[in-house]
């Protein structure tokens, strides 16, 4: 393989693995911008894997033609998505509950049901026809700028950043801050579960237990990074999705890379590679960034 196209493979490798980071951090900047932590992508995606297989492959067994039944099972994902995004809202904004004890437990929920789950329906494993990458993709390039558009161009995303950033000002001049926290909430769990549909139906057209493998805490990485404006969140997905890239295709053409004594092309080093330039990347940026000024706290309307 020539060097030309080595890096062709490698800018296009970088775009697909960047899909389901910039779907699930566009969710994380509506959560976030709106004052709700938003650790539960991580759930957000791993659901939304399986239930893309499952719907799909209940259709498939049922008779349907293959683009209905990936077509079902996005409409179950998106369902599914938003019902966890009610969820998390509910236990942040209700129940008052810390909004990093309510991500984690959706992520431990998340990861015990859809390991029994699968383990359950699918003993054997489990193979869709699914979606092309490409579907996915057409989604996710012009959504950084439909979401730029709302947040500082209408007047939801006006009163968005308000429950973000002053939703005591907010209350006081008319404002509901809680619908609001709850309608970016359940945004945030349908495009985190379209970014993990990306994992199991577009890209690998089955599931695996553990799927999301931590993607969903580097696209919220990508939301810090990117200071919670939807450009900049969706070019640190695109900085990460290049490691995610990167690894693969050092995994595929077998070169040996020896720095330090260490042999760096060591499948388990290079497996690594997207998380230590996440840790990095977030170092970098420490001090520098200023999140939205009431994110994570508990807000009572009267």
């Amino acid at each position: 393989m020539t060097s030309l196209s080595s890096l062709q493979a490698l800018l296009v490798a970088t775009l697909y693995s960047a899909v389901p980071l910039i779907l699930a951090a566009m969710g994380g900047v509506l959560s976030e911008r709106s004052g709700v932590v938003n650790i539960a992508l991580e759930g957000f995606m791993l659901i939304g894997a399986f239930v893309g297989i499952w719907g799909e492959s209940a259709a498939e067994h049922h008779g349907f033609h293959a683009l209905a039944a990936s077509l079902l099972g996005i409409l179950l994902v998106v369902a599914v998505g938003a019902l966890l995004g009610l969820l998390h809202a509910f236990f942040t904004q209700h129940t008052k509950m810390d909004h990093v004890v309510s991500g984690l437990g959706i992520n431990l929920l998340a990861a015990g049901a859809t390991h029994y789950a699968y383990l359950t329906l699918y003993p054997n494993g489990v193979m869709v026809t699914g979606l092309s990458r490409a579907s996915f993709l057409y989604l996710a390039v012009p959504l950084p700028l439909f979401i730029f558009g709302l947040l500082y161009r209408t007047r939801f995303g006006l009163r968005l950043r308000a429950s973000g950033e002053n939703p005591e000002n907010a209350i006081l001049s008319g404002m509901k801050p809680i619908p609001i926290r709850y309608a970016a909430v359940t945004l945030s769990g349908v495009l985190g579960a379209l970014g993990g549909a990306y994992l199991s139906m577009a890209d690998a057209h089955s599931f695996s237990t553990d799927m999301s493998a931590g993607k969903g805490y580097v696209a919220l990485a990508a939301v810090i990074f990117g200071k919670w404006n939807p450009i900049g969140a969706a070019l640190g997905a695109l900085f990460f999705g290049f490691f995610y890239a990167l690894q693969t295709q050092l995994q595929i053409s077998n070169i040996h890379l020896t720095f330090l004594g260490v042999d760096w092309s060591n499948p388990y080093i290079l497996d690594t590679l997207p998380y230590l330039m996440t840790v990095a990347a977030l170092l970098s940026v420490v001090g520098r960034i200023v999140p939205p000024a009431s994110l994570g706290r508990t807000l009572d309307e009267n």
